[in-house]
């Protein structure tokens, strides 16, 4: 499934491409992803309009204009690329953007859990409304996130997966973020002190901006804007690394599952 360094790299990627350039079309080609697509409404309302903005809310991309904004999720398959031409479109294109001048963006998902959704200018949303803040938003602290912990009786793996405690964070930069910082994934999210929460938003930050840099963590799906695929799971440390040596102190990588999800760690390395 896309992370957020993918989302956050596309969105970079899009913004030099169709900033404040005018949507000249908006072509869907199926009714539904994993919602109605509301495609009345966003071809009257953003058609012949500049894009003012691209913003992301956790996994969300926010296309915002003057009248509101076109939401996009890309699920656990999609991934919106540049073409030279609204046609051919490959397998599962599900919808086609025009920018001006000749720009063609297709939205593929050929699993159809992405979204493309309509979000009215005051910016509420049933998808967004309730999601906590973000780990790359100067404005969280480790002070901020020790508050919101306090009440959480699970692990700390399951706090920094939980959207309404912290927005975007997945399974990969959770085990990587947590390894980073030395903290076992099964600790109590509520039995971290603030000194563990600095270490640990500090290792997030660094995981997740070092996967930026690197384009994203490429798995079977993900494609940037360009076509290209991003390069950042090259230098994972421990997940997916089960039985492989810890590149800290050598002993084998451990997995468990928490919360149905693989949670890969090195016991030694992350005792706190």
């Amino acid at each position: 499934m896309p992370e957020l360094p993918e989302v956050e790299t596309l969105r970079r990627a899009l913004w030099p491409l169709i900033g404040e350039r005018v949507l000249r079309r908006a072509r869907f080609l199926r009714p539904d992803l994993r919602f109605p697509i509301p495609a009345d409404t966003l071809k009257t309302r953003l058609e012949g309009r500049p894009l003012r903005r691209i913003r992301r809310r956790g996994k969300y991309l926010l296309l915002e204009s003057e009248p509101g904004s076109m939401l996009w999720h890309l699920g656990m398959s999609g991934r919106v690329v540049r073409r030279p031409s609204p046609e051919p479109v490959e397998a599962h294109t599900h919808a086609v953007f025009e920018y001006e001048p000749g720009i063609f963006l297709h939205f593929v998902d050929p699993r159809r859990f992405g979204a493309i959704l309509w979000v009215p200018p005051e910016g509420n949303h049933p998808l967004l409304d309730h999601l906590g803040p973000d780990p790359l938003d100067p404005a969280t602290t480790a002070a901020a996130l020790y508050q919101r912990a306090r009440t959480c009786r699970g692990p700390i793996k399951s706090f920094l997966m939980n959207a309404t405690r912290l927005a975007g964070v997945g399974n990969i930069y959770a085990c990587e973020a947590l390894f980073e910082a030395g903290i076992s994934p099964r600790r109590g999210a509520h039995r971290l002190r603030r000194s563990d929460w600095e270490r640990l938003l500090a290792g997030l930050r660094r995981t997740l901006e070092q996967s930026i840099a690197a384009g994203g963590t490429t798995l079977r799906d993900f494609y940037q804007a360009d076509g290209n695929p991003g390069y950042y799971r090259l230098e994972l440390s421990v997940y997916g690394r089960e039985g492989e040596p810890c590149p800290r102190c050598g002993q084998p990588v451990r997995r468990i599952v928490q919360t149905a999800r693989s949670t890969f760690f090195c016991p030694p390395c992350q005792k706190k």
